[in-house]
């Protein structure tokens, strides 16, 4: 893994947790929370998709991880 890929999912975990903050406010854990899942959520899609289909783009990978680890936290916290 090179630093760029690096940067990129932290800042695409960045984004994809202000997004999510602002588009689903009532089951989230705030914005630093979200920023932190979404990171962590970041590397995981792209760890586990990467693997699965290295053609598509790593960023999509990293923005789907965040999203859906967001989601399941939403999902435990109700």
């Amino acid at each position: 893994m090179t630093l760029q890929t690096v940067v990129s999912l932290l800042v695409v975990g960045l984004l994809v947790g202000v997004i999510a903050t602002l588009v689903v406010k009532h089951r989230t854990i705030g914005l630093v929370g979200n920023i932190a899942i979404s990171v962590i959520g970041a590397f995981i899609g792209y760890f586990v998709l990467h693997e699965i289909s290295p053609a598509l783009s790593q960023l999509v990978f990293a923005a789907g991880g965040g999203l859906l680890l967001i989601w399941l936290v939403g999902l435990i916290k109700k």
